[in-house]
């Protein structure tokens, strides 16, 4: 916490460390979080993001993930152990478009 100019407590929001591994069939994201219980942590997907967030009295982490490729956001698997996250995505398989 800091105090803004008006000597009102301001709470500084942090970006995790975050890696993005691109494997042949998924996207792997890991995230660093020390000192967060799983059940603070925030993650939300689309096809070309992930959203990682947590809000603890202690501390606030915000990262928004531009991912490699597209993936399926509702294929995502997490898991959370020592302080880090990791989340993998399938790749989504792009369809060819045949015009008649």
């Amino acid at each position: 916490l800091n105090r803004g100019a008006s000597g009102t407590l301001i709470r500084e929001e942090s970006e995790p460390l975050v890696d993005v591994v691109e494997e042949r069939n998924e996207v792997v994201v890991v995230a660093e979080l020390p000192g967060v219980d799983k059940e603070s942590i925030s993650v939300s997907a689309t096809e070309n993001h992930l959203i990682i967030s947590v809000e603890t009295a202690q501390s606030r982490y915000h990262k928004e993930v531009e991912l490699p490729t597209r993936v399926d956001p509702k294929s995502a698997t997490a898991s959370y152990k020592n302080g880090v996250l990791q989340v993998r995505l399938k790749k989504t398989t792009g369809e060819l478009l045949f015009i008649e």
